[in-house]
């Protein structure tokens, strides 16, 4: 906990990084709003706000958690922080967890006020089912969090990490479902998007939200329509966290 009181103070005392936690989501849904927001609620404000949300949330994950973490643990590691803190009583997943918090509230103040916003210029999205709304967003956490480690330790410096970490962002852009609809994919390539670290976290919130699936189904409701995704972010998460354990690096790579 003292860790992580001292996370949140150096974000709170960063003023342009907490400037960009609070305005970059409601100012993302402005612009759309401004640019397009009549032909996006064409088939329903609702729905409009909840396609939004899910691209903030997927961006949120892939930016703020995935590259920043990635390039904050090399810095930390590559200055000596990381070392320096494995003398003290805390374990080496403490540290991570405290490294990771401020843009894990970075990404809940985004979704906070995504929400808010999307109220103001569209519609509340209507939400068909909570938990697969928390699940994405929980499971999504710990997948891009893992990732990041497990990325930072094959990372040599702050600058390279815009190499090491562009195959898993171009992946997740992609191939997830939220750029470019999968069912409109040739089959080979759908089956192996529905496979990427980003496409369940993607189908959880349309799921939640009563969207149109990535897939290009519409939801029956049951449990069925959530399994895969599911089964999915659990192998990413082992995967994830093989990788962390397998990559991760505390001595600067000199």
């Amino acid at each position: 906990m003292s860790l992580v009181r001292a996370e949140i103070l150096l974000l709170v005392r960063n003023c342009t990084t907490l400037f960009n936690a609070v305005a970059l989501a409601p100012a993302t849904v402005a612009f759309i709003a401004w640019m397009g927001g009549d032909s996006l609620a064409a088939d329903g404000a609702s729905a409009a706000a909840g396609m939004l949300l899910t691209v903030l949330v997927a961006i949120a994950l892939i930016f703020v958690v995935y590259y920043n973490l990635t390039t904050t643990l090399v810095a930390r590691r590559e200055e000596l922080v990381l070392k320096r803190l494995l003398t003290g009583e805390v374990s080496r997943t403490e540290i991570v967890a405290a490294c990771a918090t401020p843009a894990l509230l970075i990404v809940l103040a985004q979704v906070v006020l995504g929400f808010a916003a999307t109220g103001v210029w569209f519609d509340l999205p209507h939400v068909q089912n909570v938990l697969w709304l928390l699940a994405a967003l929980a499971g999504g956490s710990v997948v891009f969090v893992l990732l990041a480690v497990a990325s930072s330790g094959v990372t040599r410096t702050v600058e390279s990490a815009q190499l090491t970490t562009l195959p898993a962002i171009m992946i997740a852009m992609a191939l997830s479902g939220f750029a470019i609809p999968v069912h409109v994919m040739p089959e080979v390539v759908a089956t192996i998007a529905s496979w990427t670290p980003m496409y369940p976290v993607v189908a959880l919130l349309r799921h939640g939200f009563g969207t149109v699936g990535v897939d290009g189904t519409v939801f029956s409701g049951t449990l069925a329509d959530v399994a895969q995704p599911l089964a999915c972010l659990l192998l990413w998460a082992v995967l994830g966290a093989y990788g962390a354990r397998r990559w991760m690096r505390w001595d600067p790579r000199r």
